[in-house]
């Protein structure tokens, strides 16, 4: 049966839908099946009611294609409030029971135990899907064993472990993405970062990481003779974070970001900070120093900072290898029908240069102040003209004391 065959018309429990993946992951189901429910477990936050959130994601860019396309889609949605550090989600009986029909969870973030232990309750489970990121070892040991309490059948769990995710390759558009994440800032050469630049980039494209999830899913129910929690390693895109950095050079040109950046990378620790001192931190100082003093509201220390936050994420792992056996997610590609493939593509050959201009010029759209822009211009022309000043000074001074030691002889 073809994966879209088996999804059809089934019901899917999503929690975590207010994460990064699980928006993502929302938004390709609701858009690539037409006739699937999903329950979503939500809670109420800093004043947001659980229909107020899930309508606040439908109304984000990301689901601005979705809305063209089926602008009744959220109608699939079910919203039930939960909380995923609770036993049963703390949720009603009256709640429990609209899940008699859910075949597949899809468990995109926060705590995964509750999950996995009330998934295996339900009657009709098929797929225990659950994401996590192949640099937190710890967390596969607790899926692991939540997966095998209780029960001969050890539960269908599948554990799917991703790299840094990234912006999207081609969906919901090409190199989309709505928030400003380390390998984000990596690719619009927001800031320098320490870490090998000679390892592999471990990031991969939201979609491609999205498409792994469902087609794990599919597999994970599919599969005979399988017991047991299985661990799926998610494919990154492929290059080094040298050659990552070398062909975002056009990217950074054509959508500059509006910080004082110092685009690359280096394992020299007193070498990268030197140069985040001296090219991002006192530039934003000075320029916030200089708002003050006109009574402007000063910005880019806290862009500065925004921006250091992000690309922790990326130095963090940009030091060692992560060697991690992908050939499970490369056979389940082999799997899928040909025309499942070009919907759900879980690795693909990706043209860098073209990738990282796309994620720039997304970034540029959705992660930036406006203000910004604009301003950084003007501060870049003030430099540029103060160094020109200042080089035009020596060299006029220089001449002028060389010329007057030859005029005393």
């Amino acid at each position: 049966m073809s994966l879209r065959e088996w999804y059809a018309d089934r019901e899917l429990l999503l929690t975590g839908a207010t994460s990064d993946v699980g928006r993502a992951l929302l938004e390709k189901i609701l858009r690539s099946f037409p006739h699937v429910k999903i329950y979503a477990i939500v809670r109420t936050r800093h004043g947001f009611t659980k229909d107020d959130r899930i309508k606040n994601i439908f109304l984000s860019p990301r689901f601005v294609r979705l809305r063209q396309e089926d602008p009744n889609a959220l109608s699939r949605v079910k919203v039930l409030e939960g909380n995923l550090s609770y036993n049963g989600f703390g949720m009603s009986e009256r709640d429990k029971e609209l899940l008699e029909n859910v075949s597949v969870v899809f468990h995109a973030g926060g705590p995964c135990d509750e999950t996995v232990r009330f998934s295996k309750q339900l009657s009709r489970i098929q797929a225990i899907v659950v994401v996590r990121s192949i640099f937190e070892r710890a967390s596969d040991d607790r899926v692991a064993e939540a997966g095998r309490e209780g029960g001969e059948d050890d539960g269908p769990v599948a554990l799917v472990r991703v790299p840094l995710v990234g912006p999207a390759l081609r969906e919901p558009m090409p190199g989309f993405v709505d928030t400003l994440k380390g390998s984000t800032a990596l690719i619009a050469g927001a800031g320098h970062v320490l870490g090998n630049s000679n390892l592999q980039a471990e990031i991969i494209p939201i979609d491609l990481a999205v498409n792994t999830l469902i087609t794990v899913a599919w597999e994970r129910a599919t599969s005979k003779n399988v017991q047991g929690p299985v661990i799926y390693n998610a494919i990154p895109i492929g290059c080094t974070w040298s050659d990552l950095i070398k062909k975002s050079r056009q990217a950074n040109r054509k959508f500059t970001y509006p910080t004082f950046g110092f685009r690359g990378m280096t394992s020299i620790v007193t070498l990268h900070w030197a140069l985040v001192v001296l090219f991002e931190w006192l530039p934003s100082t000075l320029c916030d120093t200089i708002l003050g003093l006109v009574g402007a509201k000063k910005r880019f220390l806290v862009e500065y900072q925004r921006v250091r936050d992000a690309l922790r994420s990326v130095e963090s792992i940009s030091s060692r290898v992560w060697p991690v056996e992908r050939n499970r997610v490369y056979l389940v590609q082999q799997r899928l029908a040909a025309e499942d493939q070009d919907i759900f593509p879980v690795s693909t050959e990706i043209d860098v240069e073209t990738y990282a201009l796309c994620a720039a010029a997304a970034a540029k759209k959705y992660c930036v102040d406006e203000g910004n822009i604009s301003l950084i211009k003007i501060f870049r022309l003030l430099f540029l003209i103060l160094i020109a000043a200042l080089l035009f000074c020596t060299f006029f001074f220089n001449g002028y004391h060389v010329l007057a030691k030859h005029t005393e002889f």
